[in-house]
């Protein structure tokens, strides 16, 4: 299964390594079962997003963060409207077959991280949600900075180019998250176009993007505050594949539509065809644990 993965790579982690085995504190940390509480009122460095991975193919990390390149606009407006005919997958947190990860998956890099995480999905809750059949995502575990990854396999299809990721998310604690990450993947024809976004809570407090082919997050000039609590929060992110390259069209939360307009070549070298979308939860210096409920989520593709 092709998958959108977050590598576990030496250069994110090397300057926060190196801090936590000059400080005494920050081991202590490391060492200690998350146990709860307003991480928001200690200190502790940011962590620097990790990349992604994949488990069957080896991931390219040359290259540094990138401004994305520039190509001739296809037209499509920045707006989340689908158009009549394009194809749905609707409620897709209520579809079985979900899969997950922590730091490796079939001993390769997955959701990455400086641990292996506990997570959980329950789907069918009736509360908190909106349709009356939310899902509830779950993460703690022992080390902190450790993440885990929910994905939602559709299988090959090579026909759609363009795509909007749909849906809403609950917290009750959203000071808790080291950041939330929102993808979409298409693997057709020897490469993969990769749509990896996270909300940056704790490091940039943006949404960073993620370059295929370089192997690099980007920090946009969207801002990605942290949200209310025990509120359900609206997120679409509208995407493309134009002239062989993934376009970032625009991302919306609650109603504020941020434009993105950014072009990144694909993944080379990929094997497997696959559209997939993917949920994925970071851990903080604590390793807090936390909830997040999702529901109505739907990936519209034409």
């Amino acid at each position: 299964m092709q998958v959108f993965y977050r590598a576990n790579t030496v250069s994110r982690f090397s300057s926060i390594l190196n801090s936590i085995l000059l400080s005494a504190a920050s081991v202590t940390l490391l060492s200690t079962l998350g146990c709860g509480g307003n991480a928001s009122t200690a200190s502790a460095p940011p962590v620097q997003a990790p990349a992604p991975a994949d488990p069957s193919t080896p991931q390219s990390n040359s290259g540094s963060s990138s401004s994305g390149s520039s190509s001739p606009s296809s037209g499509t407006s920045s707006s989340s409207t689908v158009p009549p005919g394009a194809a749905v997958e609707a409620a897709v947190q209520t579809l079985p077959g979900w899969d997950w990860c922590t730091a490796k998956l079939n001993g390769k890099p997955c959701a990455s991280g400086l641990g292996n995480a506990t997570s959980s999905l329950t789907e069918e809750q009736q509360t908190p949600s909106l349709s009356g059949k939310s899902a509830k995502f779950t993460i703690g575990g022992h080390t902190a900075y450790s993440n885990a990854l929910w994905w939602k396999s559709f299988g090959p299809d090579n026909t759609p180019t363009h795509f909007v990721y749909d849906l809403y998310f609950y917290m009750d604690e959203p000071n808790l998250p080291e950041a939330l990450e929102f993808d979409i993947n298409q693997s057709l024809n020897g490469v993969r176009y990769t749509w990896g976004s996270e909300c940056s809570y704790r490091n940039t407090g943006h949404w960073d993007i993620w370059d295929p082919k370089h192997g690099s997050w980007e920090t946009t000039s969207a801002p990605c505050p942290v949200v209310s609590a025990q509120s359900w929060h609206h997120l679409t992110w509208q995407v493309e594949r134009v002239n062989n390259q993934v376009h970032y069209i625009s991302v919306t939360l609650d109603g504020n539509v941020m434009t993105i307009d950014k072009y990144y070549d694909p993944q080379p070298n990929y094997s497997g065809e696959d559209v997939n979308i993917a949920f994925q939860m970071d851990g903080d210096y604590r390793q807090d644990p936390y909830d997040v409920w999702l529901d109505n989520v739907s990936l519209s593709s034409w």
